[in-house]
């Protein structure tokens, strides 16, 4: 029951009742429900109260709340108007405004509704294009159209070799239109994998000549360096041979098949490690670039370097974690550059590809956290054990990266709540040294993001026999 005197207003917005009991509307609650509403706000309480009724009582002003908010010209001014805008509207009359829709092209398009010939026009054209083209009229059954449609049928022979005049086309030719584009469709798709078939022959091809450059470089070398101590003496000219006209003696070849075998790299080896000793040609100073690869550095020329090897590890996890180690995929220097060192090649900082990181820097930061987690096991096994389903089903790529992301947020927040718990709540314990404060814009502050906490914990405890210690006979005791 509403107490008497009460008013109660029936606007478009559901819940807008006042509750018995409660006074009356104050003049800030009148206030915003004016703006909500897109009215004047300014008056009393009494005028915005009025205001307030005359747009709950004419409910087709309530359409205003769906319709294109109005769009603000040059000179039109929403609060008090100047002297010289006064005395235009007098004479000329108030600027009638329309709903308009902004336009990227600076046009003003005016929003103009249908009516019943607009209608019955844009129906008719519909249909005579959907009968032009032979399609039904709900478009049920059509296929989606590419951008490019074709829009005529090509001629055919027989009807060129009449010599007569072509007959207009038919409707019903149009009948094949759609399976000549859905042929094209196929045919787009068959031309993307063919391209890409062809882009992983050119790898092939690349690693094929890489390793075919380099085995010629190790034949020229031990030609060079070994061949003079093995030819064959020359005949003396007082007492020629009787076999100087004839092929070389066989001991001759076995000899030097046996000393060149012995030269070539043990089945242990891998070619690359044989091509290392191979003198090189001088870098310039503009061209030399330096990479540390396992502690030991290599250098190599910048311009020598080729596009990333276009192959997606992905789908191949026991050969990603293979080919993070020890690879061919990428050739330098005739050597082979493991996967997990890519990036001293292609960031930006080294100056050799500027675009080539860009591309590969997400999915082989993807490879290296599927690549780390693989060497906390000791064995593949091991490691599908724990990244497969309860019926033994290896989880796909996404989903090993989903575990290991979630494994490290929970890692992260047990190492962060241990480092809290070592230094009872206050990590800036004069006995962390300030290990977990860092500097920005010149100012000081301690870390509170998990993360960054149990960075800094980890390091404690690499860095720190005296930290590591105590928290090793905690953790004693307390077992």
């Amino acid at each position: 029951m509403l107490e008497p005197g009460a008013e109660v207003l029936r606007l478009p917005v559901v819940g807008q009742e006042y509750m018995p009991g409660l006074e009356g509307p104050q003049r800030p609650e009148i206030r915003e429900k004016l703006k909500q509403y897109g009215k004047a706000i300014s008056g009393n309480r009494e005028e915005a109260l009025q205001r307030l009724r005359d747009f709950s009582n004419d409910e087709a002003e309530w359409l205003s709340l769906f319709q294109p908010k109005l769009k603000r010209k040059r000179g039109e001014h929403t609060s008090r108007m100047t002297l010289s805008r006064k005395r235009i509207e007098d004479t000329f009359g108030a600027a009638e405004q329309t709903a308009t829709y902004k336009s990227k092209k600076g046009a003003d398009r005016t929003q103009r509704t249908l009516v019943d010939k607009d209608r019955a026009a844009n129906t008719s054209w519909a249909k005579a294009v959907f009968s032009a083209f032979g399609m039904a009229a709900d478009f049920s059954c059509a296929p989606s159209l590419p951008k490019r449609r074709q829009t005529q049928m090509p001629v055919q022979h027989d009807e060129v070799s009449r010599g007569g005049d072509l007959a207009p086309a038919e409707p019903q030719q149009f009948g094949s239109l759609h399976e000549m584009e859905s042929f094209a469709v196929r045919m787009r798709r068959v031309e993307r994998n063919v391209l890409s078939v062809r882009d992983d022959i050119y790898n092939i091809e690349g690693n094929i000549n890489n390793v075919t450059a380099h085995l010629m470089d190790l034949k020229s070398l031990v030609r060079n360096e070994h061949c003079p101590t093995l030819s064959t003496p020359a005949p003396s000219v007082d007492h020629p041979s009787p076999h100087h006209n004839q092929a070389p003696m066989p001991v001759h070849a076995a000899q030097l098949e046996v000393q060149v075998s012995s030269l070539m790299p043990s089945s242990g080896q891998s070619v690359s490690s044989a091509l290392r000793s191979m003198p090189r040609n001088p870098i310039h100073s503009h061209k030399l670039g330096i990479a540390l690869l396992d502690g030991e550095r290599f250098e190599y020329d910048k311009t020598q370097v080729p596009e990333p090897p276009m192959i997606h590890l992905s789908r191949d996890i026991d050969r990603l974690c293979k080919e993070w180690e020890s690879s061919n995929l990428l050739c330098v220097g005739g050597r082979g550059i493991p996967v997990k060192y890519w990036g001293e090649f292609y960031k930006r900082g080294k100056g050799v590809k500027n675009t080539a990181w860009d591309a590969l820097r997400v999915e082989w930061g993807n490879w290296k956290f599927i690549a780390e987690e693989r060497q906390h096991y000791p064995d593949t096994t091991s490691f599908w054990r724990a990244f497969s389903d309860r019926n033994g089903k290896r989880f796909s790529y996404q989903q090993i990266l989903n575990c290991i992301a979630d494994q490290r947020i929970s890692a992260a927040t047990q190492d962060a709540n241990d480092a809290c718990t070592f230094f009872d709540g206050n990590l800036d314990h004069p006995l962390a040294q300030g290990a977990f404060r860092y500097t920005k814009g010149g100012k000081s502050y301690v870390s509170s993001k998990d993360d960054a906490v149990a960075k800094k914990w980890r390091e404690l405890l690499a860095t720190r026999p005296d930290i590591s210690s105590r928290v090793l006979a905690a953790q004693s005791s307390s077992q």
